[in-house]
């Protein structure tokens, strides 16, 4: 015989584990029973922007840290996540108008591009794709710069002129390289005859693609479009060289490289929203002028 008070201990700790068995079964058929939940994901992009500081006389500024820098997205200020400065790869297409237009300065435009080529070392990022009918690739990324020299021998000025077409080709092929830094140099007059694409086919693409636009135009600058050249600098963080006939290319050409060479690459992460968003670019107690793209389109 049990004592009564032993009995009824064990007989109320049967139940309570009985209970407890219970209530766990129930809240697992509860929890089997509610749909699979999905993990929260939340899309982000890494937006890059590439820009050039000059003090007041135009010289580069370099050697500025992360620190110096204010990055500006929509007017919110965003956290730099990657930081690199001067020197770094670069995918690069030159452009070169051989349109009638053309037939007087296209001997010139050889020349400066030979001498980029020769010097550049991103050469094996390099392509040249020329305009004047048609768009062409005269020479693609990886081929040997002697190809390329006799490739440019046997150019020829022909028909009217697609810039604008040649400009869409060029930003989408340079979109597709590796390298963060991209550019286009285009040798033009900036006047566009015949393309199917416009004006904001080619910014829109240039905002996609984060590549900066260089124009270099030879000749008298009555016969050159300089709102639409100027225009597509300005939105892309690059510049317009103005040559006469008189002045020689390669200098012009040095110029840029050195230009590209004494960069600054920041990146930084943002929520993925659709349609255009501004950036500004500041160094705050620095005397100094940037010059970056004004924004970037997101699908």
């Amino acid at each position: 015989m049990f004592p009564t008070g032993s009995f009824k201990s064990s007989l109320n700790a049967r139940r309570r584990l009985a209970f407890s068995l219970c209530i766990g079964l129930l809240i697992s058929v509860f929890l089997q029973a509610l749909p699979a939940q999905r993990p929260l994901r939340v899309d982000v992009d890494l937006v890059n922007v590439v820009l050039t500081a000059q003090d007041g006389a135009g010289r580069f500024v370099t050697g500025l840290n992360e620190g110096d820098f204010r990055i500006y997205e929509d007017g919110v200020e965003q956290k730099i996540a990657v930081f690199e400065r001067e020197d770094v790869d670069s995918a690069i297409g030159i452009l070169l108008d051989n349109s009638l237009s053309m037939v007087d300065i296209l001997p010139r435009m050889k020349t400066g591009l030979l001498d980029f080529a020769e010097h550049t070392s991103s050469f094996s990022e390099l392509f040249v794709l020329t305009f004047g009918t048609r768009v062409r690739t005269l020479h693609d990324v990886g081929q040997p710069i002697s190809q390329l020299e006799s490739r440019l021998k046997a150019l020829t000025v022909q028909g009217t002129s697609v810039l604008y077409d040649s400009l869409v080709e060029g930003l989408r092929k340079v979109s597709e390289r590796e390298p963060e830094r991209k550019a286009l140099l285009v040798f033009t007059d900036g006047i566009d005859t015949a393309s199917k694409s416009g004006f904001k086919d080619v910014l829109i693409e240039a905002q996609k693609a984060g590549a900066l636009l260089y124009f270099i135009p030879i000749g008298s600058r009555i016969l050159i479009d300089e709102h639409t050249i100027d225009s597509l600098a300005k939105e892309t963080g690059g510049r317009v060289i103005y040559l006469q006939k008189t002045d020689r290319v390669p200098p012009a050409m040095e110029t840029i490289r050195q230009e590209l060479a004494k960069q600054y690459y920041i990146g930084y992460y943002t929520a993925r929203k659709p349609g255009f968003h501004s950036i500004r670019v500041e160094a705050p107690g620095r005397d100094v002028k940037i010059r970056a793209k004004s924004g970037y389109y997101s699908s």
